[in-house]
C-alpha cells in the first residue's frame, strides 16, 4: 500500500459567502467549517498533511498553528495553480495525493477509504468522488460518453446549454497519483470563462494521455456537500443541531420543540433534564439529571448540577451545584461558583463570584469579585462597587449576613457573620460579627413645605 499525503484546499475568500472572512473560518454549529474537514484526516492514517491557503492566510495560521504543513496561495488563479503551490513541499514525497476541499463539513473516514481502496486497487492515476444530485445548480458536471466513461468535468460557468441536465456533478475530491499529477498540472492551460487554472481540467489531460481515471459515487450526498453560501452554512448547522438534538433525546433528555432549540458538539445532559424552546448550548457545558433550562436560556461553557432550574438567562464560564434556581432575566459571568440550594433572581448580575448554599439575591443586583457565605439574604437593588478606576476590589459577605435593600457595598468591605445592614446604606467600613450597620443621612421631615411651595 503507497503512502498518502492529504491537501486541503483552503485558500479562497468564498465570494458567495457575501463576507470578509474566509470561508472555511465561519462556524458551524459551534466550531469553524475547517476543522470538521481536519477532525476527519486526524482519524485517517495519512503520511502528510498540507493546507493550501491564500486569502488571509493569517487567520487560519492563528487558528490551525503548527500542527499542520502549508502552503500559500499568493494569487488566487484557480484550484489547479493552488494545487500546484504544493509541488516543493512534496517533491521528495512518492505515492498518492488525496486533495480535499476545506468547505466540505461532512466528509467521512469511511468514504475516504473508500476511494483510496478503489484508486489503488484499480491501479488509476487518478480518482474521484462524483455524486448524483436533483439539483446540481452550482456544481461542476461530469461528461461521460455513451458507455458510461468519463470524458471530463465541465465547471458550471462554462457548462453548454445541453449539458445543464446532466445531474452527476463532481465534488472536488481527488486520489491522483501523485508523480501523474504535477506533470499534468504543468500542462493545464486557463481557457475558460473565469480565465483561471481549473483543477478539473486535468481528468481531460490524463485521458488524452491514454492514462486511466476512475470515479466512485457518494452513496450519501450530505458526505460531500460544499458550504458555498450563508443559506448552506444555515442548513449545515441545522443538520449538527439535529444530530445532536437527536442523540440526546435518545439518552433520556427531553426537548419540547427540536426546531427551536441549538446544542452544539460536546454538550453533555442528564436524564429527565427537560429542554425548553429558545434555547441555546454551547460547547463545554455540561448538565446534570432533573433540571429545567429554558425557555430563553444561553449557556456557554457552564457546569450546571442536578435539579437545577434556569429561566431566561445566561450562563458563561460558571458553576451552578444542584438544586439552585436561577432567572429570569440573570447573567452568571465567567468564574462563578453558585453553591447548593442558592437562588438568583431577576435581573441579577454575578461576575467572579461565590454565592454560599442557600444564599439568595433575588432582584436587581450585582455582585462582581465577591465572596459570599451560606444563608445570606441580598436585597434588592444591591451592588459592590468593586472597581476603583484602577483595580477590581474584593467584597466578603460571611454566612447569615441580611443585605438590607439599596445597599452600595464599597470594596474592598467585609461584613461579618451574622450581621444586618439597614436598606439604603452605603457601607465603606467593615462590619463586625452580629452588628447592625446603617449609613444613610437621617431623615427631615420640613413641615407646611409643599403648601408653601404651591402659592410660589
Amino acid at each position: 500500500m503507497k503512502e498518502t499525503a492529504v491537501v486541503i484546499m483552503a485558500a479562497g475568500k468564498g465570494k458567495r459567502m457575501k463576507s470578509d472572512l474566509p470561508k472555511v473560518l465561519h462556524n458551524l454549529a459551534g466550531k469553524p467549517i475547517l476543522n470538521y474537514v481536519l477532525d476527519t484526516i486526524n482519524h485517517f492514517e495519512v503520511k502528510r498533511k498540507i493546507i493550501i491557503v491564500g486569502y488571509k492566510s493569517e487567520k487560519i495560521r492563528e487558528l490551525i498553528g503548527d500542527k499542520i504543513e502549508y502552503a500559500e496561495q499568493k494569487e488566487q488563479l484557480g484550484t489547479a495553480h493552488a494545487v500546484l503551490q504544493t509541488k516543493e513541499l512534496l517533491s521528495d514525497f512518492k505515492g498518492n495525493v488525496l486533495i480535499l476541499s476545506g468547505d466540505v463539513p461532512f466528509l467521512t473516514v469511511k468514504i475516504l477509504k473508500r476511494l483510496l481502496k478503489y484508486h489503488q486497487s484499480n491501479n488509476f492515476c487518478c480518482t474521484l468522488i462524483s455524486a448524483i444530485l436533483k439539483n446540481p445548480q452550482g456544481y461542476g458536471r461530469i461528461i461521460r460518453d455513451k458507455e458510461g466513461k468519463m470524458e471530463g468535468i465541465i465547471e458550471e460557468v462554462d457548462l453548454p446549454v445541453d449539458k445543464k441536465l446532466i445531474t452527476e456533478i463532481n465534488t472536488g475530491i481527488y486520489c491522483f497519483d501523485k508523480e501523474k499529477l504535477f506533470q499534468a498540472l504543468e500542462k493545464i492551460v486557463p481557457e475558460n470563462k473565469q480565465g483561471e487554472y481549473y483543477l478539473t481540467d486535468l481528468v481531460k489531460i490524463l485521458l488524452k494521455e491514454g492514462l486511466e481515471v476512475g470515479s466512485i459515487i457518494a452513496k450519501d450526498n450530505s458526505e460531500i456537500l460544499g458550504i458555498n453560501t450563508q443559506l448552506d452554512l444555515a442548513n449545515a448547522s441545522k443538520k449538527v443541531y439535529q444530530r445532536m438534538i437527536q442523540k440526546l433525546m435518545f439518552q433520556g433528555v427531553s426537548i419540547i420543540d427540536p426546531n427551536s432549540t441549538f446544542i452544539e458538539p460536546g454538550v453533555k445532559i442528564g436524564q429527565d433534564t427537560i429542554i425548553y424552546p429558545f434555547t441555546i448550548i454551547e460547547k463545554g457545558t455540561k448538565i446534570g439529571k432533573s433540571c429545567l433550562i429554558g425557555p430563553y436560556s444561553h449557556l456557554i461553557d457552564a457546569n450546571i448540577g442536578n435539579g437545577v432550574k434556569i429561566w431566561a438567562s445566561i450562563i458563561e464560564g460558571s458553576t451552578v451545584k444542584e438544586r439552585v434556581n436561577i432567572g429570569p432575566y440573570a447573567h452568571l459571568r465567567p468564574e462563578t461558583i453558585v453553591k447548593k440550594g442558592a437562588k438568583i433572581g431577576n435581573f441579577v448580575e454575578l461576575k467572579k463570584t461565590i454565592l454560599g448554599e442557600g444564599s439568595k439575591a433575588s432582584h436587581l443586583t450585582y455582585l462582581g469579585d465577591a465572596v459570599i457565605g451560606k444563608q445570606v439574604n441580598i436585597g434588592a437593588g444591591t451592588i459592590t462597587c468593586n472597581y476603583n478606576g484602577q483595580k477590581k476590589n474584593k467584597t466578603v459577605i460571611e454566612e447569615g449576613v441580611f443585605i438590607g435593600s439599596n445597599n452600595s457595598l464599597v470594596a474592598p468591605v467585609k461584613l461579618g457573620k451574622g450581621s444586618y445592614t439597614g436598606a439604603g446604606s452605603t457601607i465603606t467600613e467593615d462590619v463586625p460579627p452580629d452588628s447592625l450597620a446603617i449609613a444613610r443621612s437621617k431623615q427631615r421631615n420640613i413641615k407646611g413645605w409643599s403648601k408653601r411651595r404651591k402659592r410660589t
